[in-house]
């Protein structure tokens, strides 16, 4: 129990760090504070609104025809060589759908991920206290696993929906826009956490259905 004990202790710290970073640092908080200014300035002037909310993205482009080749020379003078760009790092204005979600969505986001902590964490003060095999056990487990499952799922939707309005706004001479980076996801992590939560409600049951044959 004790081992038990500090494992979770050790996952429930490294869960509350990882979000504690995500959730108050990098280059999408600082460009909706920018944009949140300008829109600000905006309504103070009496022009018309459009939200300037950007958000940061590294676009993949391609070589559209001979524009988009060109040459580099090396360090001695001596020769060029070809080169092309492959990927480049820019702000979109997202559509009005993501901007809202992003910003109403965060809120709700950070509200669940606050609660799956906290139903991790009364799980293991109920391991603790060697109260294992019960349906208010399967309720916890259950929640954190099928929850962070539909976060990452719905961050997944956010990206493409963004994809969609880079390809659309971004234009750069001799290039073509394809896509941009996404961030790489475990599924597997995520299906394994599921059907772990779905095999100890099984054992719970199983438990249950002995207990009343005794």
């Amino acid at each position: 129990m004790k081992y038990i004990s500090l494992l979770g202790i050790i996952t429930i710290i490294a869960l509350c760090t990882e979000f504690v970073l995500q959730m108050s640092g990098g280059d999408a908080i600082e460009s909706f504070n920018a944009g949140r200014e300008t829109g600000a300035q905006q309504a103070e002037s009496g022009a018309s609104y459009v939200h300037s909310f950007l958000l940061p993205v590294k676009a993949k482009v391609i070589p559209e025809g001979m524009e988009g080749e060109a040459t580099l020379q090396l360090a001695d003078g001596t020769k060029t060589v070809p080169y092309s760009i492959a990927e480049v790092k820019c702000e979109v204005r997202p559509s009005w759908f993501i901007a809202i979600a992003l910003t109403f969505g965060s809120f709700f986001v950070a509200l669940i991920g606050i609660y799956s902590i906290y139903c991790l964490i009364r799980l293991l003060i109920r391991v603790a206290k060697r109260d294992i095999f019960s349906r208010r056990n399967v309720y916890w487990i259950r929640w954190f696993a099928y929850v962070n499952a539909g976060i990452y799922l719905g961050l997944m939707l956010f990206e493409w929906l963004l994809e969609r309005d880079a390809v659309s706004q971004l234009r750069i001479p001799g290039y073509q826009v394809i896509g941009i980076e996404h961030t790489v996801y475990d599924f597997s992590s995520f299906f394994v956490i599921v059907l772990l939560a779905e095999v100890y409600a099984v054992a719970v049951k199983i438990k249950e259905e002995q207990d009343l044959t005794i």
